[in-house]
């Protein structure tokens, strides 16, 4: 398998719609998206490319197999205030005939890269409780769960829980 991290660019923009309409469809995917809420369209997708081409303050990373869109990663600053500017988020996703692969890793790896290279001390994410695999790839990269959002994501009927989990570097850790 070779698999190649880089930088979203526009002519991405089609393949990663369509990546995030083929989540939404799987049967207990852990996103909390509806197929019918995804109103994104392909140019809406290379103007949020566009808009953060060669920023500081947030990236959009693709996998990408052969031709084929293996996965995907966003990572953010939550704000520009200068309380909170050491503060990223991400989220992330690999197409279901990707998983189990390294892919997940690989994507992950590359934005803490990117986050340490601009100054954020402080990655955080959630997840879903349920997902132990993901949970597993997080810790292994560092991310420690810091607390449990109880009931956060309605799935049907059910209420599901989710954890808050963040990998600190440098002074936010204390070092």
């Amino acid at each position: 398998m070779t698999v190649t991290v880089r930088h979203a660019r526009p002519s991405d923009a089609a393949a990663l719609v369509a990546h995030l309409k083929a989540l939404a469809t799987e049967p207990s995917i852990d996103i909390p998206l509806a197929p019918d809420e995804i109103t994104l369209t392909p140019e809406d997708e290379r103007e949020l490319i566009e808009a953060q081409k060669g920023s500081t303050r947030s990236a959009m990373l693709v996998a990408i197999d052969g031709d084929a869109l293996a996965g995907e990663l966003t990572i953010k600053a939550i704000s520009s205030r200068r309380a909170v500017a050491h503060v990223a988020t991400l989220g992330m996703s690999v197409a279901a005939s990707h998983r189990r692969r390294g892919i997940g890793e690989a994507l992950l790896r590359a934005a803490i890269e990117w986050a340490d290279a601009n100054d954020f001390l402080r990655v955080e994410l959630y997840v879903y409780a349920r997902n132990a695999a993901a949970i597993a790839l997080y810790q292994k990269l560092g991310f420690s769960i810091e607390g449990k959002r109880a009931a956060f994501i309605r799935e049907g009927d059910a209420f599901l829980d989710d954890f808050v989990m963040a990998r600190l570097t440098g002074p936010a850790r204390g070092t």
